[in-house]
């Protein structure tokens, strides 16, 4: 045999072996995805898989008008009490324009119609009224009820059980939160009918997924489901933070992981082919622009009760206090209270950017001082050897309010200043990996 013939021999081979795996990874990628993604019965999976690959969308739902509203529930599973109940009622705001995001969290207590009836229920049970109807529309149902509430257009759900919580936890190697209170829950429940007693101390920790998980779902603290409502948006805000830190780019391999462990526990109406431009745009989102809010007691809700069950009742009947919090959701200021005692302690601020996006340092203090703060310095540093946000306090604590706001704003880990480098700052803020 020649040379020539040989080597066009093993072009064919290696053209045919990269052809099969190819082949391979592709048929996988489509199993995983066919469960997760066929929620969009208007279009047939196979055209969307064909569409991811050929003719990936280039905008989505919202986009235009500046404003994706995604619904994001949480629920128990199968083989948990109360499984078809959604724990978590959540909707993310996203403003591509500005990089923004805004997290409204509605308490599942919340006693609201079902639709076209005259029945009252509580708002984590519409999916489950909708599924065991003859029309099997429990998304439809809650989407429609979400709307009426928040007087915001749905464009999207992300539906994701328990055990999908903890793989995806437990894939990033845990997250690390602040915790502002103690949980002492001894009746936690366990997956088989059962207790399992979940004691945690506030301050910082890292989290593995069966731990998150219980921090976010227990009620057993000062406000109760409020409190459990302002850990899952801290949770999420964690999450976030530290996916984009891991898989830094939109990569098929990474797509087919994510896929294949959470095939059995993710539910979505999102087309495969709106997936690339879905990350893109929430990728360029910096934890510092994500606000969070929830519809409490203080001005929209009144605790209520209905027979022998607690339940939260709208104060206006139209919800119009709520639909007003909801469109002002990118607008959200502190409070003039908290405004004037952050101004009373004048601090100076550095901010210190180890991320390879090299004007971020600029961009955050012009965020900041927009709420007034002067910053004395803003530069570029090595990667430093931790994901999120550091924030080292050189004031000895002693400008404890805007160290709340901060440690609040950037979702940050709190060190007490160790170097002289500092000096001249109270507080030195310092971006690390994935933020």
């Amino acid at each position: 045999m020649s040379k020539q013939k040989f080597i066009i021999k093993t072009i064919i081979v290696l053209v045919l072996i990269t052809a099969s795996i190819a082949v391979i990874f592709s048929f996988q990628i489509f199993s995983a995805s066919q469960k997760i993604f066929s929620q969009n019965e208007e279009i047939h999976f196979v055209k969307q898989f064909g569409d991811l690959i050929l003719h990936p969308t280039k905008s989505i739902k919202g986009e235009e008008a500046d404003r994706i509203n995604i619904l994001l529930l949480g629920m128990g599973g199968e083989n948990h009490n109360g499984g078809e109940l959604t724990d978590t009622v959540m909707i993310a705001s996203i403003k591509p324009s500005e990089n923004e995001a805004a997290l409204l969290s509605i308490p599942r207590d919340l006693y609201v119609n079902i639709p076209e009836t005259n029945f009252n229920t509580k708002i984590n049970a519409i999916k489950l009224f909708g599924d065991k109807s003859k029309d099997k529309n429990g998304m439809e149902l809650l989407s429609s009820v979400v709307e009426n509430v928040s007087g915001l257009e749905i464009h999207y759900f992300v539906q994701l059980d328990f055990q999908g919580f903890i793989k995806v936890i437990d894939d990033l190697n845990g997250i690390d939160v602040y915790l502002e209170n103690d949980i002492s829950d001894p009746n936690y429940p366990n997956f088989n009918n059962g207790y399992d007693p979940f004691y945690i101390e506030k301050g910082f920790h890292h989290l593995d997924g069966s731990t998150a998980l219980k921090v976010a779902r227990s009620r057993h603290s000062k406000m109760g489901d409020f409190d459990r409502i302002v850990r899952q948006q801290t949770i999420i805000k964690a999450t976030k933070q530290k996916i984009f830190e891991k898989y830094e780019s939109y990569d098929v391999i990474l797509f087919n992981k994510m896929l294949s462990s959470l095939s059995d526990n993710l539910r979505t109406n999102l087309r495969l082919k709106e997936l690339p431009r879905f990350y893109q745009i929430t990728k360029e989102i910096k934890s510092h622009k994500i606000t969070a809010d929830v519809i409490d007691t203080q001005k929209y809700l009144n605790r209520t009760y209905v027979g022998m069950g607690y339940t939260l009742q709208a104060k206006d009947d139209s919800y119009e206090k709520i639909k007003q919090l909801s469109a002002d959701m990118f607008n959200l200021e502190i409070s003039e209270e908290r405004k004037e005692l952050i101004e009373t302690e004048s601090a100076n601020i550095e901010i210190q950017n180890g991320t390879d996006s090299l004007d971020l340092a600029n961009k955050v203090a012009f965020d900041l001082e927009e709420f007034g703060y002067r910053i004395i310095n803003s530069t570029n540093i090595s990667e430093p050897d931790f994901s999120g946000v550091m924030i080292y306090d050189n004031s000895k604590n002693e400008k404890p309010n805007t160290l709340d706001f901060l440690k609040e704003k950037f979702n940050a880990i709190i060190e007490e200043s160790i170097s002289d480098n500092f000096e001249k700052a109270d507080f030195v803020i310092v971006l690390g990996k994935g933020f």
